[in-house]
């Protein structure tokens, strides 16, 4: 797991930004999104997000210890174990920022989901934050792609400063990147978006990412809004 996540990480957290705009829907889970009645939008609790130099012109406020603490409080409180994601856990990657900004990428291996991770190298702030696994273990059964949605929604409630009671809200929403025609949506600051590849041995493997953007972002980049997905 820890190649595959290396390779995502080189090809992917280099900000392939244009993404969201070109890709076509090829993945669907059998897990069920949002409805439109289930979705009541929820609003951050907390200010995570802080101007930044970087191509999304925002960051988490969030160091990633913070974020680590962060997250495993949700995901304890969820019945998780707070074995599998230890802050010791972190390796950083020799992938290089290919973005021209200056970047550490970092990921955590539980096993099955790795997390990952960009940081700021001067205000070690995060950049973005996500979650992979081999498509073969995601489709495997229905429990383990809502294992992996779970820790989908606390990577969004955390990062962005939310509820754990956001955190299905968040898991649906990464639900529906898998089924829209661009695999990307933009919500209250953030982006989500859904990344597919192949590892060096023929693993297909999924990314899930959540990223804090400005809101010129959202029309530059012409990002669909998820509330306008349900909404029309």
């Amino acid at each position: 797991m820890k190649k595959i996540l290396c390779i995502l990480l080189f090809c992917v957290l280099a900000f392939s930004l244009c993404s969201c705009a070109q890709k076509k829907a090829e993945t669907v889970s059998t897990v069920s999104g949002a409805t439109e009645d289930e979705a009541n939008y929820p609003a951050p609790v907390k200010d995570n997000f802080v101007e930044s130099d970087g191509a999304t012109g925002m960051s988490y406020k969030m160091t990633l210890d913070q974020y680590t603490s962060a997250f495993n409080s949700m995901y304890t409180s969820l019945g998780g174990n707070l074995s599998d994601y230890e802050y010791s856990k972190w390796k950083k990657t020799e992938a290089e920022d290919q973005s021209g900004e200056e970047h550490e990428f970092y990921y955590l291996d539980s096993g099955d989901i790795t997390l990952t991770a960009s940081v700021e190298k001067e205000s070690l702030y995060l950049s973005n934050v996500g979650c992979g696994v081999k498509e073969e273990f995601f489709y495997a059964s229905e429990n383990n792609e809502q294992k992996v949605m779970t820790v989908c929604g606390i990577i969004a409630a955390v990062a962005g400063g939310y509820e754990i009671d956001d955190v299905p809200f968040f898991g649906n929403l990464y639900v529906d990147t898998l089924g829209s025609e661009e695999h990307c949506f933009w919500y209250s600051n953030s982006i989500y978006l859904f990344d597919s590849g192949e590892s060096k041995n023929g693993d297909k493997t999924m990314l899930f990412r959540t990223m804090p953007a400005s809101a010129s972002i959202e029309a530059e980049w012409d990002l669909q809004d998820y509330k306008s997905y349900w909404l029309g």
